[in-house]
């Protein structure tokens, strides 16, 4: 539609003017615009500048919103206690545990540490350094004791595309880099939780029978006490219970002997009254006497009949 509107070609400056002023000027003033049908040109200049479109209800998200941006880590590393020694004998003094920076250390040139050219800056101040190493490296190079092989270009595009990926890239990959190391550090502190959760579980356990040994000890004595009372009880009565099968045993015994000797007697005076009546009776005078006390008897009643 503007190239359709363009001037003849003696007035081509004002042609050039107007796109450009249309690229940056006309934008903004379209996302205010009630344009229901912007163009396709137009969508993508919004899109770049992170304007929404007509019925989004969020800004979009640019790709390169992350460009040249520097990450820094919401939490700073935990750092060693003072008085942590792995043995007792460690010279914290002399040879102190290495700290992990939180940070790259400070650069100069997208790439070349700071540290380098500190030194030489108290003596030869700004520029002295950046002299110093760029007279080194054209030493080297024009005394050939650093020789670039056929491929040795190579370097300068591995460079550019380094920096090229660290600025564009980078704070994603810093990014995505913690959020890794902080879900392995918190895998890590889950195992140490739970182990704690076992520990503290056996800590209660082994206090609960600690205060149930101390609750033993102090009822021993009197737990002790009382079972060998029951014990004694339990020994008293099976020997009254000895004695007594012992005492009715014996009684049997006696009781059982008397009887049997009473019974002996019985027998014997039995036999002898058996014996001496049966003598008796043979005998012919024993008889008569016996029939006439008998007539005599039987007399009596019929009198007293």
């Amino acid at each position: 539609m503007s190239l359709s509107r363009c001037l003849p070609l003696g007035q081509n400056a004002r042609v050039v003017i107007i796109p450009a002023r249309f690229a940056h000027a006309a934008a903004p003033q379209a996302a205010a615009a009630t344009d229901d049908a912007p163009n396709f040109f137009q969508k993508l200049a919004l899109r770049f500048q992170g304007v929404p479109l007509k019925g989004e209800a969020h800004a979009p998200k640019s790709m390169f919103e992350d460009c040249n941006k520097e990450w820094s880590a919401p939490e700073p590393l935990p750092a060693i206690p003072k008085d942590f020694k792995e043995h007792p004998d460690r010279d914290l003094v002399n040879y102190p545990y290495p700290a992990r920076p939180m940070y790259p250390p400070k650069s100069r040139l997208l790439m070349m540490p700071d540290s380098w050219f500190t030194p030489f800056q108290k003596v030869t101040g700004v520029s002295g350094p950046y002299l110093f190493f760029g007279g080194l490296f054209a030493f080297l190079v024009n005394k050939e004791l650093w020789v670039f092989e056929e491929q040795g270009h190579m370097t300068v595009g591995w460079i550019i595309f380094y920096l090229l990926v660290s600025r564009t890239a980078g704070y994603k990959i810093d990014q995505g880099l913690y959020q890794g190391y902080q879900d392995r550090v918190n895998y890590f502190k889950g195992l140490i939780q739970e182990d704690l959760k076992d520990v503290v579980e056996f800590k209660k356990t082994s206090a609960a029978q600690t205060e149930s040994l101390s609750a033993i000890k102090e009822a021993l004595p009197t737990a002790l006490k009382e079972s060998m009372a029951l014990q004694l009880e339990a020994t008293y009565r099976k020997n009254v219970q000895t004695v007594a099968t012992e005492l009715k045993r014996r009684v049997d015994y006696l009781k059982e002997t008397e009887e049997t000797k009473a019974r002996f007697e019985k027998e014997q005076l039995l036999k002898l009254i058996n014996d001496s009546v049966e003598k008796q009776i043979n005998d012919r005078s024993f008889k008569d006497q016996y029939l006439q006390n008998a007539i005599q008897q039987l007399k009596g009643l019929n009198v007293q009949l």
